[in-house]
């Protein structure tokens, strides 16, 4: 008996049955090869997802016209001649009990045609690409009957290709669709028109009914919308209610409720963690009450027990997730079996929309997303001794991979906990924190031998005679040098790390008065070795060693996130940056959530400012500005450390150094630094 009835319960769409009510969001990810197939790499990513107990696959946008594409890697259905991948994809889909769908569209406005064939982008008006700004050409209304055609013989070659049903997208205000479908970018004057619902709904009611007669009324056809695009000159919230049985008169056979319009960084579709899990369900549930075919809910519903909840209040009848699936293709398996604590859940970082920006897509804390195809995770013929010296990322994941192969690994851990580094980052920002439970909890599933409080230098590590060493010691903080920065008011960020998480570095004799002190080491100390990150930050909301006016200097990730939970904290803050920008360890849509979350906690931001001096009051910057302040945290930065690799390197046969040690990198560089060095291809 699952302890998710609801979510593991079969169910239909049209005439397709679904094992469960689990539908994997469509998602771009650029794996397809650049003639507009599925590739290797794409079927073994999405053969992974149904082996792990989704109900239901849907495919990121398929053009239906190879002239116009999304992206440069876009599947196409634009010519019979492409058929044969697909039907590959297919098959291996369905042979592990999931059904697979496409999502049809024609990028319209938004395309690369300009780019990638010569050819202007088209669209209802003459309206600029969200992503490029290039404007695009006007539909002449003769040219309609066209594309109308153009949807339906696609949805012919995906019967063919041996798919299970479509998803037809109009969502977001973006793509030829779904610019039709919202007055903000349909300002046409003719019967297509943005400025009546009839006018805006006609091109989408013409394509489902030509998807319906070429495909067959019996293939299933989901319809991805907004439910509310959140903009003023948007559709409002009661639109899609308005006209949902419309578009179930036309053929719809269900409804994929998203929400929000498109923009560069997709902050209203792909949601950080400014907004709350299950953001659209309400949007869903308006769907639901007036139309007889099931609804399906998306939006950061990462957690099995929330989908459960929406499903049991019948506000939703299926629920589609993407990001989730990034960071565990067993969620379903894992969530179905009674095993939701061993799900690696979501974190929300924004990596595989930003790690888009510069190739393919990834997932910071699954280095197995997207690498299906070539690493291999299969159990090994020759098991041996490891010995893993670093309880931190690196040395926590390559525990797991070794033991998960059939070694036997043991952890030497300097502290008394494991997490390393993670566990200041999951006190500071809370998001962190499923990723640190998990790394831990699996240390416990898989029985790997701890020994905390083990600092280990060269000659005891070539004294436990295993020949198979891994060094994740993490990497050496280097801290600017200020003149001032003596002053007991002067806090480094690795003093601050070492005080939140239960040490009393030496320098800290001389930061602080002596009931500080005292509150530090005889109450604080104990009680954060004992708590967890959860239980600091509640305390922490009640009483800091810091003064009301405090300026971080150096805002690279560590520096912002402690920005905002000193500011969560009342404190009245000033984030300094020397270079343009902040957050340049971080991609542009992570940093620009950042931003806005700073934003909204008052923090005062500067960039190019450059501190000379610190006095006891004030700081004082190049240029000669002054800013007061009563403690000042400088953040510094993170530099590998090769000492004890260098060592120990004649010494032992299967030495290797991951992670900080090795090159200073956030959890996504050092998760797919660890997979690489760990884990033998295929």
């Amino acid at each position: 008996m699952t302890e998710f009835p609801n979510l593991f319960s079969p169910v239909k769409i049209g005439a397709l049955q679904l094992r469960n009510r689990l539908i994997m969001s469509p998602m771009e990810n650029s794996y397809a090869t650049l003639e507009g197939e599925p590739s290797s790499r794409s079927i073994a990513f999405f053969e992974a997802r149904a082996r792990g107990g989704i109900a239901l696959i849907t495919l990121g946008a398929c053009t239906i016209d190879e002239s116009h594409r999304e992206v440069p890697r876009s599947i196409h259905f634009g010519a019979d001649a492409r058929l044969d991948a697909h039907r590959e994809l297919t098959q291996r889909v369905q042979a592990q009990g999931a059904r697979i769908q496409p999502q049809l569209v024609h990028p319209g406005p938004d395309g690369m045609a300009p780019h990638l064939s010569g050819l202007p982008n088209i669209g209802p008006s003459v309206i600029p690409s969200y992503l490029s700004g290039i404007p695009c050409r006007e539909l002449d209304i003769a040219e309609i009957p066209g594309i109308v055609e153009e949807f339906a013989a696609a949805s012919e070659r995906v019967r063919e290709a041996g798919y299970d049903g479509i998803e037809l997208h109009a969502a977001h205000g973006y793509m030829l669709l779904g610019s039709f479908l919202t007055p903000n970018r349909n300002r046409r004057k003719d019967g297509y028109s943005g400025s009546s619902q009839a006018g805006r709904c006609r091109l989408l009611i013409e394509v489902i009914r030509a998807i319906k007669a070429a495909a067959g009324e019996d293939f299933p056809l989901t319809l991805r919308i907004s439910g509310h695009e959140r903009i003023a000159a948007g559709r409002p919230s009661y639109d899609t209610a308005a006209i949902a049985a419309h578009l179930v008169e036309a053929g719809v056979n269900a409804f994929h409720i998203s929400g929000g319009v498109i923009d560069p960084l997709t902050t209203q579709m792909v949601a950080g963690s400014h907004l709350p899990p299950g953001h659209n369900v309400a949007a869903a549930q308006a769907v639901k009450e007036v139309v007889d075919v099931p609804v399906i809910a998306v939006g950061r519903i990462h957690d099995p027990a929330l989908a459960e909840k929406i499903l049991s209040e019948g506000r939703a009848d299926l629920i589609a997730m993407g990001r989730p699936l990034l960071a565990d293709s067993e969620w379903p398996n894992k969530a179905r079996t009674g095993r939701a604590e061993q799900i690696r859940y979501c974190i929300s970082c924004q990596h595989c929309i930003d790690s888009m920006q510069v190739g393919r897509m990834a997932c910071a804390i699954n280095a197995f997303t997207g690498h299906e195809y070539k690493l291999d995770l299969g159990r090994t013929f020759r098991p041996e001794r490891i010995a893993v010296v670093g309880g931190g990322v690196a040395g926590l994941e390559a525990a797991r991979i070794a033991a998960e192969r059939g070694h036997s690994v043991t952890i030497y851990e300097a502290r008394s906990r494991l997490g390393g580094a993670l566990r200041m980052a999951s006190i500071v920002h809370a998001e962190n924190q499923p990723f640190l439970n998990f790394l831990i909890s699996e240390v416990k599933r898989l029985q790997i031998t701890v020994e905390l409080n083990s600092a280990l230098d060269a000659d005891q590590i070539e004294n436990l005679g295993i020949e198979n060493v891994v060094l994740a010691t993490g990497g050496r903080h280097r801290t600017q040098r200020i003149p001032g920065d003596q002053l007991p008011h002067v806090l480094t960020g690795k003093m601050l790390t070492a005080l939140l998480i239960g040490g009393w570095p030496q320098e800290a004799d001389r930061k602080f008065s002596t009931h500080q002190r005292w509150m530090i080491r005889v109450l604080g100390a104990p009680i954060a070795r004992l708590l967890d990150p959860p239980s600091i930050r509640l305390l922490t909301r009640y009483w800091l060693p810091l003064g009301h006016r405090v300026a971080i200097i150096g805002a690279n990730l560590a520096g912002i996130e402690l920005a905002e939970f000193l500011a969560e904290r009342g404190r009245r803050v000033n984030l300094l940056e020397a270079g343009d920008d902040i957050g340049s360890d971080v991609g542009p849509k992570r940093r620009f959530e950042h931003i806005q979350r700073l934003e909204g906690l008052a923090v005062t931001i500067h960039t190019r400012a450059e501190v000379i001096e610190i006095s006891r009051k004030e700081i004082v910057l190049m240029g000669g500005g002054r800013m007061e302040a009563d403690s000042v945290i400088v953040t510094g930065t993170i530099e590998a450390e090769m000492r004890l690799a260098e060592q120990l390197h004649e010494k032992i046969p299967g030495l290797q150094s991951l992670g900080d040690a090795r090159k200073p990198e956030l959890i996504a560089g050092a998760m797919a630094q660890v997979a690489r060095m760990m884990l033998p291809n295929r």
